[in-house]
């Protein structure tokens, strides 16, 4: 799925992936409704919803 204002960006759910794409992750979205006992320790960037 593409956006119309983010032409160079490509969304798509990971689920529709078989075996591993070994594509790193760059920023968790949506913590602000995460399980509080889920700790995400990794450095990434969060936001509490969409990144602008």
């Amino acid at each position: 799925m593409t956006i119309s204002n983010e032409p160079a960006a490509l969304y798509l759910a990971l689920g529709a992936i078989e075996g591993n794409p070994e594509l790193p992750a760059g920023y968790h979205i949506f913590v602000g409704s995460k399980a509080e006992w889920y700790p995400i320790t990794d450095g990434l960037p969060q936001f509490f919803e969409e990144p602008d």
